[in-house]
């Protein structure tokens, strides 16, 4: 006999089953390593629920080893409100049906809910008869918190996305408002102006087309005003000149503006004003532009007949204002967004009132740079509205006020002044030099800072007045070569420009310059600073003569 033959005999008589059944053996081994060895949950169980197989990956996802889940009902991984699953799975078992990917959730050891999708099909004897299930389970919960990010992710740039488009319709709103607000008047102007021309000695004509001008340009002037404030604020720029203020005296200055077009539309302000409220720490002349605002908006939107109430109380720290009016009301979808810049009620090209509706915007901005708030609130259309303002009282230490700007009632003369004026601006010469003669002044108008420097040592004038922005020469040059003569610390000087910003304010005083007025320039107020100027140098070469 060979020696493999012998080999192979020794091995049968050393095993004794039969080959087929060693092969099957074999596979079972296999399949059993592969079952438990695999990234998936499997598990069988018998058609009563009752577990018989657990593999490896079902002990890391559900915390149960082996011996401790087989021999025990399925529900040990089914939350009590999903039992009813399993009696529906089973029916479909016993059918012999397949499920397929079910999403459900199942429980760990610890309690800890976890997220599956669940395939089960029915186990079969040689016969064919079904006499248990098989399930495959896999995590699905990282997928499922990688979907709902990625909705949160999606419903974010969905709500960015429909924002931007609500802001781009909303500034499109406000361009188009924008060039219908600043033409209007522009036409009324221009118009005017016109007939001016051909009516000369129409004096009912020219006294119409003068007011009409007039107002049509101060119109113009308040909409820059508002453009140039709110940018100023948005940028960090905006300075407040903050110190006591007595709120009493600032409502009464902005009343005393707003009571003339109130009492051409016949409505009624009526104020109760608690005169132990104390002083506000804050800017006068911001404060006084707040109040304008409200007033002038609630004078706006009331109708003829109807009323303003204007109150100032103190609750406990802090001074309330309230503007209440019987106007048209705020509808309550506008009122979260009423102080939002570039919204308006009604943007469109049919809505009754003019205005940019950058007012509101500002007066927040205002109220906060003074550590205010300031809300709104309106029943509903027709229903009137009321505006609010929180104010910090000022300490008892800095309760010392100082009086509110009032408008002035009478122009100053300036008879003996002899005015220096340098504009590049043709027009705008012309007009600087009528307002200055009507009061008395004596004026010397060149159209360059060349020609300004040369006048300086000619004319020796009481007074300076000369534009900033102008070309070859400009007027922060010409004050710090006029500073650098030998007279030249004596004449005071005024800035005069259509650059109404803090930092060309500042620029100004730096440059040399005693004072600064923005362009368009108010007649009472270039009058009533001429006046001050050459008062105060006057007074101060008087005492130097004195004490020489």
């Amino acid at each position: 006999m060979r020696v493999g033959t012998a080999t192979r005999v020794k091995d049968r008589m050393a095993d004794p089953l039969p080959d087929d059944l060693r092969e099957a053996e074999v596979a079972r081994s296999l399949l059993a390593a592969l079952v438990d060895s695999a990234d998936d949950v499997i598990v069988s169980k018998s058609l009563d629920g009752i577990i018989t197989s657990w593999n490896g990956s079902a002990k890391q996802v559900f915390g149960w080893t082996a011996e401790e889940a087989i021999g025990q009902h399925i529900t040990l991984i089914i939350p009590k409100d999903r039992h009813s699953e399993e009696g529906e799975v089973l029916a479909r078992i016993r059918r012999g049906e397949r499920v397929d990917h079910f999403e459900t959730v199942r429980v760990g050891k610890g309690g800890q809910l976890v997220e599956v999708s669940i395939t089960v099909s029915p186990i079969r004897d040689r016969s064919g008869r079904i006499i248990g299930a098989s399930k495959i389970a896999r995590d699905i919960g990282e997928r499922k918190r990688f979907e709902k990010e990625r909705e949160h992710l999606l419903a974010r740039e969905r709500e960015a996305r429909a924002e931007a488009e609500a802001a781009n319709r909303a500034k499109d709103d406000f361009l188009a408002t924008l060039s219908h607000e600043l033409r209007t008047p522009l036409n009324s102007i221009l118009g005017w102006a016109r007939i001016l021309d051909s009516a000369r000695h129409d004096t009912e004509t020219v006294d119409r087309a003068l007011a009409s001008i007039i107002r049509n340009a101060k119109q113009q002037a308040r909409l820059i005003e508002d453009l140039l404030d709110l940018s100023s604020i948005l940028s960090g720029k905006l300075r407040l000149d903050a110190r006591p203020v007595d709120l009493v005296a600032v409502l009464a200055a902005a009343l005393e503006t707003i009571r003339p077009t109130a009492d051409a539309k016949n409505v009624t302000i009526r104020t109760h004003f608690d005169p132990l409220v104390g002083a506000v720490r804050g800017d006068p002349e911001r404060l006084q532009q707040i109040f304008w605002n409200l007033l002038s908006n609630a004078v706006k939107f009331t109708g003829s007949q109807g009323h303003v109430d204007v109150t100032l109380e103190r609750v406990r720290s802090r001074a309330v204002v309230r503007v209440t009016d019987s106007g048209i009301g705020i509808r309550p979808e506008i009122l979260p967004v009423i102080f939002e810049r570039f919204r308006q009620a009604d943007s469109s090209i049919t809505r009754a009132h003019g205005g940019l509706g950058l007012g509101l915007a500002i007066v927040k901005q205002l109220v906060e740079l003074h550590r205010g708030t300031v809300d709104a609130a309106s029943a509903g259309e027709g229903e009137g509205s009321t505006f609010t303002v929180f104010l910090p009282v000022a300490p008892l230490r800095e309760s010392q006020t100082e009086p509110a700007d009032v408008p002035q009632s009478d122009i100053e003369r300036c008879e003996g002044i002899h005015a220096l004026l340098v504009d590049d601006e043709t027009d705008g010469l012309g007009v600087l030099r009528v307002f200055l003669e009507q009061c008395g002044a004596r004026v010397t108008a060149v159209e360059s800072a060349a020609e300004g420097l040369a006048a300086i040592e000619r004319v020796k004038p009481d007074i300076l007045i000369s534009d900033l922005a102008m070309p070859h020469m400009d007027g922060y040059e010409l004050i710090r070569r006029v500073r650098a003569l030998p007279e030249g610390q004596r004449v005071p000087a005024v800035a005069l420009t259509a650059h109404a910003s803090a930092d060309a304010r500042i620029m100004a005083f730096q440059a040399g310059f005693d004072t600064y007025v923005a362009k368009p320039v108010e007649r009472a107020e270039l009058i009533a600073v001429v006046a001050r100027l050459t008062r105060s140098r006057r007074a101060d070469s008087h005492g130097q003569g004195q004490r020489g």
